[in-house]
């Protein structure tokens, strides 16, 4: 069997007029685990559902390859046991192994055996290959690693939660081990345990990887290589090695676009300088004065010549130049937070005085005593399930505790960023969203919207929240942030959804906020770097870690 699973070459895309993708070229072999990265909305979605067929494009796929894809929340409504749901999505294992239980019957029989035991051979190889005799260890295995033991085979999907919905649609798709997987954003619903077992187990995947994650971690121990969609160019790059490779290669390739760019716009000052020195040479030039008329016509002639030949060259070069003009890399749209928080008064703005909290017989945790401080960046981590969100939610005052209590002090002025937008009305539009916390004229906030990276053109701001994707809805959320002017910010899951610049800019204004940040997070890049503090909910109770 062929080592290349997928092969695209010079794919362009439209949506009506506007370019979506341009001169794409990859090849994906087996073995090969590719990161596919990119702001949000500059087409990465996009070029998977033209992989996966559910778009028309020029994407050439080896004959016979099973295509795997689990999106980033997976939506089944029907209903379907948990295990029904493994069994019919195990596709071609499933038939397989149906196949050979009615070739096993059929040579029981007797009778001429040779064209059964010839295709018997041939599927039990296919069989083999696609790892069918271990299937059921292997299930054992997946559910344990993804935190899915608990859950009962009989149970119906659709009684899940969403987060463990994409793990069990996660954990059908590493049963199948399909030709080429594709993940989008697989690390959003797993907790450290989770994240480390999923790292280890696609080192190991024998087949072709093609994943959407801004997981950092992630992407240094699991990627080969780096596939970045600029929303410039429309094409993709390609880098090899783990994050902080790419982070190197990508600044010292914006470093040759920039030598690139001033190196340009010298040659062309330079043409137009010769192009003016020619001409005005050829009107001081002098002309022989020997009398000789003959004489003075051929060097006026030569001279002509030779000064129109020069000015002609010089033209034909400035016009390729003038053509083939390249965008300066420095004045490229970035993304930049610029926190203004109000200030914050107290040095301690919130206090957690034995708090204590359950949901029936569950009990998240109880008598938990915690201070939050002004200049802290406190990182809440934890199991899914543990209570992370929940003890948000106490501080802001959504939910009321079993026991115990919080004092938020006054001065501190709250900011929320919860994990999906939930919070926001559904019909407004983005620009109305944000006149609802603080009334501003309409530029000033679409300034606001585009420094958050929420979009590129001026269409977007008409569009209403529920027509925006998940990395939309955390900008949005992120820029509500600023516009409110908090000094007291509590971030569920603030590096979910969003693409690398705009964690790499988030991340840089966190570390300059003046006041206090409680961030549930379970993205250890971000608590390595940004975190001065760790609080970590176990056995009921807050443990401190510092940062």
């Amino acid at each position: 069997m062929t080592s290349q699973v997928l092969s695209v070459s010079g794919l362009q895309k439209y949506y009506g007029a506007k370019l979506i993708l341009d001169a794409v070229n990859l090849n994906l072999n087996r073995g090969d685990r590719a990161v596919l990265v990119g702001e949000n909305g500059v087409g990465k979605s996009t070029l998977a559902r033209l992989i996966l067929g559910r778009e028309t494009g020029d994407i050439c796929v080896v004959p016979g390859a099973v295509l795997g894809y689990l999106p980033q929340e997976l939506q089944i409504a029907r209903s379907i046991s948990v295990s029904q749901y493994i069994q019919d999505s195990l596709g071609e294992l499933s038939a397989l192994r149906r196949r050979l239980g009615e070739l096993e019957e059929q040579l029981t029989l007797g009778g001429d055996l040779n064209e059964a035991l010839a295709e018997y051979g041939a599927l039990q190889s296919q069989f083999e290959l696609r790892g069918g005799y271990t299937l059921e260890t292997r299930r054992e295995r997946i559910f344990a690693g993804l935190g899915l033991g608990h859950i009962d085979p009989a149970r119906l999907v659709m009684s899940l939660s969403g987060g463990e919905k994409t793990r069990v649609g996660l954990a059908a798709l590493l049963l199948q081990a399909p030709d080429l997987l594709i993940l989008d954003e697989p690390t959003n619903h797993l907790d450290f345990a989770g994240l480390a077992w999923l790292e280890d187990y696609l080192q190991g995947y024998p087949h072709a990887l093609l994943m959407i994650t801004h997981d950092r971690h992630f992407i240094s121990r699991v990627a080969t290589k780096i596939l970045d969609l600029s929303a410039v160019t429309r094409s993709l790059t390609t880098y090899y090695g783990n994050y902080d490779d790419y982070r190197a290669q990508r600044e010292a390739q914006y470093q040759q676009d920039v030598d690139a760019y001033h190196s340009q716009v010298n040659h062309i000052k330079a043409l137009r300088m010769q192009m003016q020195k020619e001409a005005h040479g050829h009107r001081k030039a002098k002309r022989p004065d020997d009398g000789d008329k003959a004489i003075k016509f051929a060097a006026r002639q030569q001279v002509a010549r030779t000064v129109s030949k020069a000015v002609r060259s010089a033209r034909q070069q400035l016009e390729t130049l003038e053509a083939n003009r390249l965008e300066n890399p420095r004045h490229v749209w970035h993304i930049e937070y610029n926190f203004n928080p109000l200030p914050l008064t107290s040095m301690e703005p919130v206090q957690l005085q034995s708090l204590g909290m359950r949901f029936g017989e569950l009990r998240l945790f109880a008598g938990v005593d915690a201070t939050l401080r002004k200049g802290e960046r406190v990182a809440v981590v934890a199991p899914n399930g543990a209570g992370k969100t929940t003890l948000l939610r106490l501080i802001t005052g959504e939910q009321t505790p079993t026991c115990g209590g919080v004092n938020v002090m006054p001065g501190a002025k709250l900011g929320y960023l919860d994990q999906t937008g939930e919070s926001f009305a559904e019909e407004q539009n983005i620009v109305e969203v944000l006149r609802a916390i603080q009334h501003e004229s309409t530029d000033k906030l679409l300034t606001l919207l585009h420094r958050c990276g929420l979009f590129r053109d001026a269409h977007l701001a008409d569009k209403r929240v529920e027509e925006l994707s998940l990395g939309q809805r955390r900008k949005l959320g992120i820029a509500c942030l600023i516009h409110s002017r908090a000094n007291l910010l509590l971030l569920d899951e603030p590096t979910n959804h969003l693409d690398l610049l705009s964690l790499e800019a988030l991340e840089r204004a966190l570390l300059q906020f003046p006041g206090a940040i409680l961030a549930a997070t379970h993205d250890r890049w971000f608590i390595d770097r940004i975190a001065t503090k760790v609080w970590r909910l176990r056995e009921g109770g807050i443990a401190l870690d510092e940062g």
